[in-house]
């Protein structure tokens, strides 16, 4: 009972210092400072209509008309909370009811989960602390925090439980590994960073085919298969649990960038003699040199070990004895010359990690070896992207749903969650003295020459490294002629960065190897201290290079992020008071119109900032709202109010008097073949006396007369306050009329009514809705009602009954075998 006791006293302990060291980490936050995260700005920023319709009504709205002319709410942010079992568990353990700094309970939720992982899989207290910290201040880990990517540092913390749970349940521990899997597995779709699943399901994946392979040669196919049944009934439940917001997800993507475009043509061929001419082929998901456009470089993959050799990052700190900092006077410096277009700062796993990495990959035996050194490999290789474009285009254009994705280098967070577990097996190994000394001594030998001769290379071939980058290019356009004087002592500083980073890195595998030579000589008679040794020069380490990234100067006071109208919004309210304009919308050129969504914050924009747009509303900027500004387009989305730059280094307001409002009849309408015809044929019609229909809606318009009645009348009805699901016109009609709304056209989940009764409408002009006015005086109605939405809340309540009467199970089942062990007569 006593040692029960200690065992919980220990965990308690380490649970205390998690909490401590995010505390420390953060520490700023305690004295009402923030972080200035660019995503979370972007993201109150888009969401601030939504917030204010909640606090207003207590609801929450499907759709946001914030951004690009509208689109789902539930993509954005501030949907209605998700009723299932995981909702409560994952607010819980970001410590968010605690009224904590979300960024205390994302650190504090990396080092828990990993502890927790390792703990369960047999890992001691101590190791499965170092584990815990050496994958909680991972830098990537760090990085992704400052830059505000909360959904995506959630999403990671629970990719080594899950793969622990799976590694649990193949070591015939069925009903505990399968449990931790179905559960991690769970929390992890629901924190929604279906990118990082994806990775995850990845790993898995080989973990699985590993053991396969060994349970075939081992002769425990039974158990095998046991076990994957377990796995496989689990990942249901996980996924039924989460089917409410994964299949919305699924439905919306159809309809996105993601989802593949609907045409072959381009905006050039506006601009061509002759017929326009198309380009490869509709595709069925992202252009490959968008998604590709972060591919990590190869010899950039060598940050793992060494954080300063390719510069760290884009906007490096440097010390007052740097070149830069005495030629410019400037402590942040652009010192990073890989393959990406810029970045916050490097993949840096450890020095030490990576020397216990390659040390387990020689003395680690079974299928924990074969499927992290696959796993971590292909995580590597698919990191390179178009570095590796035949491996990689071959990948983007077979393997299901990768083409979804961008951004290859996050494939990197895989490799961050096996080195470690790696790390942890070799250390487990050599405690529990699993391997024989001179085995030891000689694989010790051999990991300290790779990873430490990796080192010394990078410092003797120094000079013959170019320091010169992809975003060099862009920088010596902006500055001209001055540019190889700042090259060049740009690459003095890189210089200096690579030889002193190596060097770190050097001095800390030589004095882990030489913590574990002196255990494996008897010199450290206690393997606790060289254990605890380890945990401080990691922390050390990794820590160090973490402060670089993210420190007490990335903390504001809170009013430097608190949303305020600018001069613009504020002129913009002060002429639609004077003109009576009350639902309109806002074309701003003065910021980077489709990849900024503060001015998303207090009007609707024809602009905003979501990585996952409409691809039909993403062919509308690409062909007549970007390099080609097509004004009828604009009319008919409603622009009211232009935001331009003024010529002084300012701006300017101007009222557009040709928007043509929320909803107009017209004269006439054109059926198109295609949607090649559709979106060409915006570039040359009056939107105000013309619909543009694809055929596919023919037979809604055909054999009628619906040639406008001047003296027809049909007006929105303002809200207050505004509800974005819900849409009201009134029409008095002497003869049936076709309407054109300026509304972004989404069927799965707008319900359109007339006098309360369902009514058809259609797509016109390629993005708007469209519908048939009867005669006479009518109400018109448009009710966001997301159907599937709300279909699926049972389907997550019943599955999350289901895995609950598990767990009660299980826990009862436990409880029920160790009475009956205390029970037995030996133990009497």
């Amino acid at each position: 009972m006593k040692s029960k006791t200690k065992k919980v006293l220990i965990h308690a302990g380490i649970v205390v210092l998690f909490f401590i060291i995010s505390a420390i980490y953060f520490a700023p936050a305690f004295q009402g400072k923030v972080i200035m995260q660019g995503d979370t700005m972007k993201y109150n920023a888009m969401v601030n209509e939504a917030k204010q319709f909640h606090e207003a009504t207590g609801e929450y709205a499907n759709w946001n008309s914030a951004m690009f002319s509208g689109m789902p709410a539930y993509q954005v942010g501030m949907a209605e909370p998700r009723s299932d079992i995981f909702t409560p568990v994952r607010k819980l353990l970001t410590l968010a009811p605690f009224g904590l700094d979300l960024n205390v309970g994302i650190l504090f939720l990396y080092l828990i989960s990993f502890y927790i992982g390792l703990s369960l899989l047999g890992a001691t207290p101590l190791l499965s602390l170092l584990g815990a910290i050496a994958f909680g201040l991972s830098s990537y880990n760090i990085i992704i925090i400052e830059a505000g990517h909360i959904t995506k540092a959630y999403a990671i913390s629970m990719i080594a439980p899950v793969l622990i749970g799976m590694m649990i349940a193949f070591r015939r521990k069925y009903l505990l590994g399968g449990i931790m899997f179905t559960f991690t597995l769970g929390l992890q779709i629901a924190f929604n960073h279906i990118q990082i699943t994806y990775y995850t399901a990845i790993a898995g994946t080989i973990l699985g085919a590993v053991y396969a392979v060994f349970a075939i040669k081992d002769k425990w196919i039974k158990e095998f298969f046991i076990c994957l049944g377990t796995l496989l009934i689990g990942c249901g439940l996980a996924l039924t649990i989460n089917a409410r917001h994964l299949l919305v997800n699924q439905e919306y993507a159809e309809y996105t960038m993601r989802g593949g475009s609907e045409i072959s043509v381009t905006p050039e061929d506006l601009y061509k003699d002759g017929e326009p001419k198309s380009i490869a082929g509709k595709t069925s998901g992202l252009d490959i040199d968008y998604a590709y456009s972060w591919s990590y470089g190869k010899g950039e993959t060598f940050t793992i070990l060494v954080p300063g050799l390719y510069g760290g990052g884009s906007g490096e700190t440097v010390s007052k004895d740097s070149e830069f900092y005495k030629n410019f006077r400037q402590t942040q410096a652009p010192l990073y010359w890989g393959d990406q277009p810029f970045t916050s700062g490097p993949v840096y796993f450890g020095a030490i990690i990576m020397f216990l990495f390659v040390l387990g990959l020689i003395i680690v035996k079974g299928p924990e070896r074969w499927w992290i050194l696959i796993a971590t490999l292909l995580a590597i290789v698919m990191a390179w992207g178009k570095n590796f474009s035949g491996f990689n285009e071959f990948l983007f254009n077979n393997l299901p749903m990768y083409n979804k994705f961008r951004t290859p280098s996050m494939s990197l967070v895989i490799a961050s969650v096996t080195t470690v577990l790696m790390a942890i097996l070799a250390l487990k190994t050599i405690i529990k003295n699993e391997i024989e000394k001179k085995q030891l001594e000689k694989a010790l030998y051999i990991s300290t020459g790779i990873t430490g001769g990796l080192c010394l290379l990078f410092i003797v071939f120094a000079s013959s490294f170019s320091f010169s980058g992809l975003s060099d290019t862009q920088m010596a356009a902006q500055y001209g002629n001055q540019w190889q004087a700042i090259q060049d002592i740009l690459i003095k500083d890189r210089k200096d960065l690579l030889i002193s980073d190596s060097f770190r890195s050097l001095i800390l595998i030589v004095l882990s190897a030489a913590i574990i030579w002196l255990l494996n000589n008897g010199k450290i008679k206690n393997q606790n201290i060289a254990i605890i040794i380890l945990i401080a020069l990691t922390a050390f380490d990794l820590w160090g290079v973490d402060r670089r990234y993210l420190n007490e100067n990335n903390f504001v006071n809170k009013n430097k992020i608190t949303l305020q109208p600018t001069q613009d919004d504020l002129l913009i309210d002060e002429y639609a008071r004077i003109n009576g304009d009350k639902d309109y919308r806002v074309f701003n050129i003065a910021v980077n119109t489709f990849n900024d969504s503060y001015p998303s914050a207090f009007h609707h924009q024809i602009g905003g900032y979501h990585a996952a747009k409409l691809r039909r509303y993403q062919d509308l900027i690409d062909f007549y709202l970007s390099r080609h500004i097509n004004t009828d387009v604009l009319n008919m989305l409603n622009a009211r109010y232009f935001v331009v730059p003024n010529g002084q280094g300012g701006t300017s307001v101007q009222r557009n008097v040709a928007a043509l409002g929320n909803a107009w009849f017209v004269d006439n309408y054109k059926i198109v073949d295609d949607a090649n015809a559709e979106i060409l044929s915006l570039n040359d019609f009056d939107a105000a006396t013309t619909a543009i229909i694809n055929k596919e809606f023919s037979n809604t318009v055909a054999g009628k007369d619906l040639s406008r009645d001047s003296n027809s009348i049909i007006e929105m009805i303002h809200q207050q306050p505004y509800n974005p699901d819900y849409l009201k016109y009134e029409s008095k009609t002497n003869k049936e009329q076709l309407a054109v709304f300026s509304e972004i056209y989404y069927a799965p989940d707008w319900i359109a009514y007339i006098d309360g009764k369902p009514a058809e409408y259609i797509r016109v002009n390629y993005v708007l809705r469209a519908m048939i006015i009867p005669t006479g005086e009518h109400t018109i109605e448009f009710k966001n009602e997301a159907p599937l939405l709300n279909k699926l809340k049972i389907v997550s309540w019943g599955c999350s009954g289901i895995f609950a009467l598990i767990i009660a199970g299980a826990i009862g089942l436990h409880f029920y075998n160790r009475k009956k062990k205390c029970n037995t007569p030996e133990n009497k």
